[in-house]
């Protein structure tokens, strides 16, 4: 065999092309099965009842770490931005944990965002590239809560070779005071979320059980949002956090409805807000898409109780093309496609 490689290279190359061709298409085959298998085996179990809350991330976080969400949920209902200083010092990972329950439970917080960890000194975490999984000792003292109403959001900080935010307390001050007409602004929009919310919910024949509650959401979602990723163009730039804002954030929370467009992000959350509305627990699930380090990408799905177990939808659709058209997976397909984040449990 070796001689008529060594004899035939071109033949042996082109071979081998074809072997992996037909491996990758077998695979693809075997996983648009599977994605149709599983929707196909999903019945209409009646739903449960009235609406539910999900506390997925939030039951999962220590004592010290639900004081500071807390702490930060509190400053985002007020909308008191500006540096936050935390009662206990975290790690990255608890710091993870926290802001991750803070923006993915189900909340639209789409005018705010916790950022730029900090140790007691102003030093940024962060700063030449840090991972915050890497950071194990517990060095993480205040943070940076970005409201997009702020007088300052258009303030920059400035950094020293250290990573330290020189102009910490002039940042600090400027994002802790609000423009009133911004804060309409944002009450405005949530009003219109809830309006268009729940005329999803009064479309919702009652008779409707699980599966056909999950058709009716995705068709709705289908007819009535474009997918986006966050800004129009290939090469997107944002002049400061309040484009960022405006530009991207807005996307990524339920708020995406006055819009009429999502990201993937922004598509989980609006279905799994629909799904709690509709007495189906529900809650979202980030991770790392593609096994092949050569094809890797953050994705996220939609999780919700249907038929006795936690089913895994691909809420935007952004997949489809490597599941058939399909959306719905069970836990360990899911799994197969995307590797979960590590710092919460999800079995």
């Amino acid at each position: 065999m070796k001689q008529w490689i060594k004899n035939h290279p071109r033949a042996a190359f082109l071979t081998g092309a074809v072997f992996l061709s037909l491996l990758f298409l077998t695979y693809m085959m075997r996983q648009q099965n599977i994605a149709a298998a599983v929707e196909g085996a999903l019945t209409d179990e009646p739903r449960s009842g009235g609406a539910v809350s999900s506390d997925f991330y939030v039951m999962q976080l220590t004592g010290k770490e639900t004081e500071i969400y807390n702490l930060l949920r509190d400053r985002l209902d007020r909308m008191q931005g500006g540096i936050v200083e935390f009662p206990e010092m975290l790690s990255g990972e608890e710091y993870l944990r926290v802001t991750t329950a803070l923006e993915d439970e189900g909340y639209d917080y789409f005018y705010g965002f916790v950022d730029i960890p900090m140790t007691e000194n102003g030093v940024y975490i962060k700063h030449g590239g840090t991972d915050l999984a890497d950071v194990k000792g517990k060095t993480i003292a205040k943070a940076i809560l970005f409201l997009s109403c702020a007088e300052g959001i258009h303030l920059s900080g400035e950094y020293a070779d250290d990573g330290r935010v020189m102009n910490l307390e002039e940042v600090g001050e400027a994002l802790s005071a609000n423009e009133q007409e911004e804060e309409e602004k944002i009450r405005d929009i949530q009003q219109k979320t809830e309006e268009i919310l729940d005329g999803v919910m009064s479309g919702l024949p009652e008779e409707y059980g699980e599966k056909k509650t999950a058709d009716y959401f995705l068709k709705w979602m289908d007819e009535n949002l474009a997918f986006t990723t966050g800004a129009d163009g290939d090469n997107v730039s944002y002049s400061g956090m309040k484009d960022v804002f405006e530009e991207l954030y807005i996307y990524n929370n339920l708020s995406a409805v006055t819009r009429e467009k999502a990201t993937a992000l922004g598509y989980a959350k609006i279905l799994s807000e629909l799904f709690n509305r509709a007495g189906m627990e529900s809650h979202i699930v980030r991770g790392v898409w593609g096994r092949s380090q050569f094809r890797q990408e953050g994705y996220v799905l939609t999780a919700v109780e249907m038929n006795g177990q936690t089913i895994y939808i691909d809420a935007g659709g952004g997949k489809s093309a490597e599941l058939g058209g399909q959306r719905y997976l069970r836990e360990q397909e899911a799994k197969n496609h995307m590797k979960f984040v590590e710092y919460f449990d999800y079995s």
